[in-house]
């Protein structure tokens, strides 16, 4: 208990402490069972608990950590050069965004992304992101996005849920291209000078609890037959969708 006491951050409190190590397991299933949905939910609850400074910063060097293990567990069903060229937009829309999307209202961005989410659910896309521009062009919308919303789970498989229609290439594949976007963002705010070693222990218990709760999340997600696991992916997505238009819509009310 003493080396939990010294891992605790002091903002927090010893019951937040261990609730966010016991969430991280728990959201890491989740997503590994559907390849989206835990960060949103993990984000939702860190931003009640935690100084609203540390909130997007430690969010992202855990979703980081949760995306590394998912993706060295499910690597042989990656799409590595759709990975690739998302990399690369990733860094042209993270330079981009940092410049000119303080512009854009952070609600304005949550109704356009969760209609889009609507619209890829119920009125499929035709194009196929594969790779090559498509892949890039998904990486640069997203990075851009993150400056303001944080999570793009959401936006970016509601993108590649018709291109990658096996499961197992899908959930892997979204592991890789979010560990690249969170890898970017954890390195922006290191280099602007946030306290990452005030929250180290948490991090790295969230990280080993979320690896725990990947490994749990890879056997649900191998007993899924693909129709069901379509099927529930997409109520999750259009559930995530219908909140971001709701948190948009809150600011008129």
């Amino acid at each position: 208990m003493e080396l939990l006491d010294w891992l605790r951050p002091a903002a927090l409190e010893q019951g937040q402490f261990l609730f966010l190590i016991g969430l991280s397991a728990f959201t890491s299933a989740m997503t590994a069972m559907m390849g989206v949905g835990g960060g949103a939910v993990l984000i939702a609850v860190m931003a009640n608990v935690m100084p609203p400074i540390a909130v997007i910063p430690v969010h992202g060097t855990v979703q980081l950590g949760s995306n590394l293990g998912r993706l060295w567990t499910m690597q042989e069903h990656i799409r590595w050069p759709l990975v690739g060229w998302f990399a690369l937009g990733c860094l042209a829309g993270s330079l981009l965004g940092g410049q000119i999307a303080v512009s854009i209202p952070a609600h304005w961005l949550k109704l356009i992304i969760g209609s889009f989410i609507l619209y890829s659910c119920w009125l499929p896309l035709r194009t196929r992101l594969a790779g090559g521009k498509s892949g890039v062009l998904l990486g640069a919308i997203t990075a851009f996005v993150a400056m303001f919303v944080g999570v793009t789970a959401t936006f970016i498989i509601a993108a590649l849920r018709n291109s990658l229609s096996e499961r197992r290439e899908l959930v892997g594949t979204m592991a890789a291209l979010m560990a690249v976007q969170h890898a970017l963002k954890a390195l922006v705010f290191g280099l602007f000078g946030f306290a990452f070693a005030d929250w180290l222990g948490l991090v790295l218990l969230m990280i080993i609890t979320g690896f725990m709760g990947t490994l749990v999340g890879k056997k649900v997600l191998d007993r899924i037959p693909n129709e069901r696991f379509s099927q529930v992916l997409k109520l999750t997505l259009t559930l995530l969708a219908l909140k971001l238009l709701w948190d948009g819509i809150s600011v008129w009310l």
